[in-house]
């Protein structure tokens, strides 16, 4: 059984990113996809923003933006459309032992 699927068959990957998770969503992760997969969200769940990084080359990601959660973010083709974030959003717990730190 193989543990990963074909990339070149994905057309989006997401990702929420967590302390245990950030280097390799951050780094391993957007490095691989940044060649094949044509859109790439990555919310920071720490920073409480969404990424969006498309048009993959063989260098990784030519294009990428980034907004806050609560403000709309245009999710590129070829999905075409605009993302309404104002329900994201880091859980009361975890923004609080962020503030703590």
């Amino acid at each position: 059984m193989r543990r990963h699927a074909d990339g070149t068959a994905l057309s989006l990957a997401a990702e929420l990113t967590s302390d245990s998770t950030k280097d390799v969503d951050w780094l391993d992760k957007m490095a691989t996809y940044g060649q094949i997969v044509p859109v790439y969200l990555l919310l920071d769940m720490r920073v409480g923003e969404i990424n969006v990084m498309w048009d993959p080359s063989p260098k990784g990601y030519r294009s990428r933006t980034n907004v806050p959660f609560g403000r709309p973010v245009r999710i590129p083709a070829p999905f075409d459309f605009e993302l309404d974030t104002s329900a994201f959003g880091v859980p009361e717990d975890e923004s609080a032992e962020a503030e703590q730190r």
